[in-house]
């Protein structure tokens, strides 16, 4: 087995399964580098560097025949008598010939990338025959829209690459930093969002990643819809997704603690009401038992409060519980019961000893 852990840029450059990657060549099914590059971000520097050499090598259509470049070379130590210099290339021709290819594959991707004097833009858009890249350099969110009919609002210092294939046979886009989705209902084809060793899996809803390209934790939020998390695996022969998997509903959150290598399941930091309709007259209540008051709390926010309904039926409510965040309006309430609440799995629960 080639270990890839020990190759350098041009190592890469020159490997055929790694090009055939680059070029977009290998099979749909076969995920090997991206899960190699997710499992290993300490590489993903000089992997994007080698893929960007292919890619410019694969589009300027550079010749690298290696008749060619050994000619090349021996013409060069015709013009010397130092023995030594010859001995020096018999003996390192092919390393020789590698860093060539490289060097004129970083001149030619030096002149691809320089910059157009266009002017500011705060939204940079690269292209290649691979994907396309917007990055955010505001100040402000930016909102992007993709073919398929999505909105990803991009935050300052984050970036977005969309797959080559988005919006034919895929929905796959890969993030760092932080965005908002609100994804186009299509159920035959998912939409995948690729954030290191976390994948986000949905069929359309809105959600918030955040997921800096550090050592801090990745969280996944949900606005609306439901959504799946699960991490990748290491080994190029096992389906990435068949991993620990996390389904998210409103207002839940996912984080993956990189340090232990598991996801957290809680509530979103704010909990935001699901309809805003008639929203006041609902949180009004006049003698309300208390298991009426979290039924309804639980209608307006879509999620799961649990607690002795038996227990606490004797408990009423009079009062509004207009004001504050969710997190706010269950301390009142527990407060006017003597009871106390807990998030757990993104569930909140009661423990109280009722009111009779």
């Amino acid at each position: 087995m080639k270990t890839y852990l020990s190759y350098k840029t041009e190592d890469f450059v020159q490997d055929p399964y790694f090009r055939k990657w680059a070029l977009g060549e290998l099979s749909p099914e076969d995920r090997f580098w991206e899960t190699w590059r997710t499992t290993h971000p300490e590489q993903y520097p000089m992997l994007e560097k080698a893929r960007s050499i292919v890619i410019a090598l694969h589009i300027n259509d550079i010749q690298t025949n290696p008749d060619e470049i050994k000619g090349a070379i021996d013409e060069i130590l015709a013009a010397t008598e130092l023995e030594h210099t010859v001995h020096f290339y018999k003996k390192n021709r092919l390393s020789i010939a590698a860093s060539i290819l490289l060097l004129l594959a970083l001149g030619f991707l030096a002149l691809r990338e320089r910059p157009a004097q266009t002017g500011k833009r705060l939204i940079a858009v690269q292209e290649t025959n691979q994907e396309k890249q917007e990055v955010n350099q505001g100040s402000a969110p930016k909102t992007i829209t993709l073919t398929d009919g999505s909105r990803v609002t991009l935050e300052p210092k984050s970036r977005l690459r969309i797959g080559k294939t988005f919006g034919g046979n895929t929905r796959e886009v890969y993030l760092t930093g932080e965005a908002f989705f609100q994804v186009a209902k299509n159920p035959e084809k998912p939409f995948l969002v690729y954030t290191g060793k976390v994948i986000t899996k949905v069929l359309g809803t809105s959600f918030r990643i955040k997921a800096y390209d550090t050592d801090a934790n990745v969280s996944i939020g949900v606005r609306t819809g439901k959504v799946t998390v699960f991490k990748q695996t290491a080994l190029p022969d096992t389906d990435p997704r068949l991993s620990e998997e996390v389904i998210l509903t409103p207002n839940q959150q996912a984080v993956f603690v990189k340090k232990e290598d598991r996801f957290v399941k809680t509530l979103v930091e704010k909990p935001a009401a699901l309809n805003q309709n008639h929203l006041k007259e609902r949180l009004d209540f006049t003698e309300t038992s208390i298991p009426e008051v979290f039924s309804t709390l639980e209608q307006i926010y879509g999620l799961k409060i649990i607690c002795d309904a038996d227990q606490l039926k004797d408990c009423n409510l009079t009062g509004s519980l207009n004001d504050g965040t969710l997190y706010d309006k269950l301390s009142i309430v527990c407060e006017t019961i003597q009871a106390s609440y807990k998030v757990m799995d993104g569930q909140v629960v009661i423990y109280g000893k009722g009111c009779k």
